[in-house]
Parts: C-alpha cells; structure tokens; sequence
C-alpha cells in the first residue's frame, strides 16, 4: 500500500528510514527558516518524494509572509503552512491572521497546527508555552469563519485528543494527523494505545479525516490494525493526497 507521512521533519536519516518504513512520500513540517530550507533542498534532490510545509516566522510580518508564501508556492514542493504555536506564540482566533487563512482559503492550501503539550523546555531559545498548546477551540473558530480553508489538528490533538475530534466532527474542513501518539497514550490514564485513539478518532470523525503522520508512530499501527481496508487506505494516502495534489 502507498504511504505518505504527513508529519515529517528533516533529519540526517531520513531517506534511509523512509526507505526502510516503506514510506512512498513525507510531507516536511517546517519549524523555523533554516527548517524549511532544508527540506525545500531535500525535495529538490529527491523529487516526488518529499513536499513542505511553509513557515511563516514569528507572524510579526504577515503581509511580507503572505507575498513570500505566494512565490514558495510557485515553487511546486511547497503545498501548505506549518503553525507551532508553542514557540510562535499566537492563538489561532487572532484576527490578524485572517488574511493569511483569507490566502491560503482561496488558493485551497492547508494549515497544519501543531497541538498538545509537550516536555520540549524551549527551542530557539524561545520557551515552550502550554497555553499556546490548547490551540482546539481556537481553530473551531476558525473552521466556522473560513469553513472551505483545509486544516490539519497535529498528533489527533495530544492531550486535547477528545476535543480535537468533537471538532474535527463538527467542521468538515479539518482533519487529524497520527503523529507522535505514541509519546500523549503514555500520558494517558487508563492505558490507552495509538491503535485506540486512531478507532475512536475513525469512530467519530471518520476515515476520511484521518491522516497518517510518523514521529514514532509506526505506519504498521495502521496496517496492522482491525481496521477496514478501505480506510487504511484512506489513511495511509488517499486523504493526504486529495490535500497536497489538489
């Protein structure tokens, strides 16, 4: 089966772990310029078998960022934007990030936000903020006001795993990607696995809103599951497909 991991970052050993997992495709979230250059070079030299998220800073240029995000665009490897907003520092619902959702709403790009805390203690010297991690309800209000603009909920939500998929059932333009559960099920009380969380998430949302992401959740989590074929299908490709290659 196809596999395209939609929540990648580069690494040194990546092409080999790619090769390894089976996985056709990974799409590189971006935390930072240097990031995103990267992985721009690496999609580059590998071709079809890498695209990339855009970063747009510390979103304190918006209007610079936007014009910038147009020409990546153009460059055909870019095909969304990546939000971490425990070091960006923002909640989703500020409205002066409507023209950049205004933007990519029109042009049909997809938002990926990062969601959850996590045990990072800063990165680029900038603190890891868990405020800034309970980023839910503030892309349900963003769903409501740009209801065709496609978003991503990152790690199914981490620990705001239920709220993320009231949400994702709710608004037919988001979806939640796999990745990292199983770092938020070792959290959890009762025991819960990444296989739990991903049934319960096909439950409610359905498959078609469900992503396949890695950053330690193997793509035999899904392969292996008691999970119909058709939705492992969807998971595993299809859906990340109808996002990337509209």
């Amino acid at each position: 089966m196809k596999i395209i991991n939609f929540h990648e970052h580069v690494s040194e050993d990546l092409v080999e772990r790619n090769r390894k997992l089976g996985i056709d495709v990974s799409v590189l979230q971006s935390v930072g310029f240097e990031d995103e250059e990267k992985g721009l070079s690496l999609g580059e030299k590998h071709g079809d078998q890498f695209a990339v998220f855009a970063w747009l800073g510390y979103l304190n240029d918006l209007p610079e960022q936007i014009d910038r995000l147009r020409a990546l665009l153009e460059n055909g490897l870019v095909k969304g934007v990546k939000f971490q907003p425990l070091i960006q520092h923002f909640f989703p619902e500020e409205k002066r990030l409507y023209p950049v959702y205004d933007f990519c709403e029109r042009r049909g790009v997809p938002l990926l936000f990062h969601c959850g805390i996590v045990t990072f203690y800063e990165e680029f010297g900038i603190p890891h903020l868990a405020r800034y991690g309970a980023a839910v309800q503030g892309i349900d209000e963003i769903a409501y006001r740009f209801p065709k603009l496609p978003m991503i909920i990152a790690h199914m939500g981490g620990n705001y795993f239920y709220e993320a998929c009231a949400v994702a059932e709710k608004h037919e333009n988001i979806s939640l990607d796999t990745a990292y559960l199983p770092f938020f099920c070792d959290r959890f009380i009762p025991r819960i696995t990444p296989v739990d969380l991903i049934q319960h998430a096909i439950r409610l949302v359905g498959p078609h809103k469900v992503l396949y992401g890695w950053e330690g959740t193997d793509p035999h989590v899904v392969l292996d599951a008691d999970i119909p074929e058709r939705s492992k299908r969807l998971i595993m490709h299809e859906n990340a497909e109808r996002l990337l290659y509209r």
